[in-house]
This record gives C-alpha cells, structure tokens and sequence, in this order.
C-alpha cells in the first residue's frame, strides 16, 4: 500500500473529476513537475485527461470494466488503483471483476475513505470528487486543486465532462435543482471548509454558473488571483 504522508510531502495533488468545470478551465495550466494528479471513474474517455499521467485512480461501481482503453492506459502508466469497499457494491467479487484484476500487470487495492462521521448526510453523498479530496487532506500535499466537482445550471443543461452527457441521465434518481443538487454541494463544501485548516484547497470551477459550491469556496478558501489568471 502507498505511504500517502511520505510521497506527497509539500507536493501538490489536482483532483480530476467529471463535472462541466474539468471542460471549461484550463486547469493543464497549474501542473508543474511537483505535481501528482487524481482522478476517478470514466476519466479515460476524456482526451484531455487520459492523456496526462495519473498517479491516482478511484474506480466506480459504473465503471465499464472490460473497456479495453482503460486497461491500456491502466498497463501504460500504472497508477495507484483502488475501489471503495463501502461502495462498490461487492463487485470486488465478480467474475468481471476478477477478469479485470487478471488483465492488469499490477495490484488493485480496497481502501475505506474517512469522510468524517458516517452519518451521509445530503453533501457526503455528493459524489466521488468529495471522497478524493478529503483523502488528500489527510495526505502532507502542499496545495489540494480540484476541478470537476460542480453540480448543475437549473435547466440541467451543462454537460459531463467525461462522457459528454447532457443533463440528467434516465437513471439518475435526484431530480430537483434545489434540494439534490443546490443544498448537497453547498453542504459538501462547507464539510470541506471544516477540514481545510491549513487553507491547501483550491476550487478550480469557481465561479461558473454550475459551480454549487462556489458561494462557500469564496468564503472559505478563496480561489487565488494568480491560480485563476492561468486557468480562465
């Protein structure tokens, strides 16, 4: 298993994940040789992304495990590869699964993600992006940026930054603006703000109209002037 605390030691993470933000930001602008980047699920089906070095990927439950451009990409670079056992649903245990362990050239790690209490509250469920970036919290990484973790404009219209879906998908479950998507990433941000006491976080979406968490991240951990004149 990966020391955390030894390898990121005052270095900087930038968290990928799938929201318009990683589409509208020219976050490739902050990378810099100190930089490790971490990112989750379907990440591979953006160009943009796939083609940068991941040190860090967190598997999804939905994730299409036979797809042979991620085990290529997978092989190719090998990064610290994990599932979350509280939510992978036993899939772990799958012939799919196994079959994709087997195609690997490295190990797959199952790791539990500390995200405070375990009570899943309305902005614990808000999605992978939010358990990536506590984990980074609790690593010694200089600065913490993440792109990706937005939510919705009120016409559902923005699109998924990995697999270019528009709006809601047919399965999804939570449908109202306000109460699934407002008041859940406004709740996660603040959770983040209460863990954030070396001021290392940076929200790289900040700002644009989709960005739910943009009211709490000005107030809490402010984006920078000079972060935010390279990615505009």
């Amino acid at each position: 298993m990966m020391d955390f605390h030894k390898k990121y030691n005052g270095k900087d993470i930038l968290i990928i994940g799938g929201g318009t933000s990683t589409i509208d930001r020219k976050w490739e602008n902050i990378i810099n040789p100190d930089t490790y980047i971490w990112t989750c699920n379907d990440f591979y089906m953006n160009e943009r992304v796939s083609s940068q070095n991941i040190d860090l990927y967190q598997l999804a439950y939905t994730t299409k495990l036979k797809d042979r451009k991620l085990i290529s990409y997978l092989n190719k670079h090998k990064p610290f590869t994990y599932f979350e056992k509280d939510h992978y649903r036993g899939k772990q245990n799958s012939d799919e699964f196994k079959t994709f362990s087997f195609a690997l050239n490295y190990t797959i790690y199952g790791m539990q993600i500390d995200i405070g209490k375990i009570e899943y509250s309305i902005g614990q469920k808000s999605g992978a992006v939010l358990r990536l970036i506590k984990l980074a919290l609790g690593t010694n990484a200089k600065n913490i940026y993440f792109v990706g973790y937005d939510g919705f404009k009120k016409d559902f219209s923005n699109a998924h930054a990995f697999t270019g879906h528009v709006g809601l998908k047919d399965t999804d479950t939570r449908r109202d603006w306000e109460k699934d998507y407002y008041n859940v990433f406004m709740e996660a941000y603040i959770l983040l703000a209460e863990t954030d006491t070396e001021n290392r976080l940076q929200n790289l979406g900040e700002g644009l109209e989709y960005n739910l968490g943009t009211e709490a991240s000005k107030r809490f951990f402010p984006l920078r002037k000079e972060v935010y004149e390279k990615i505009r």
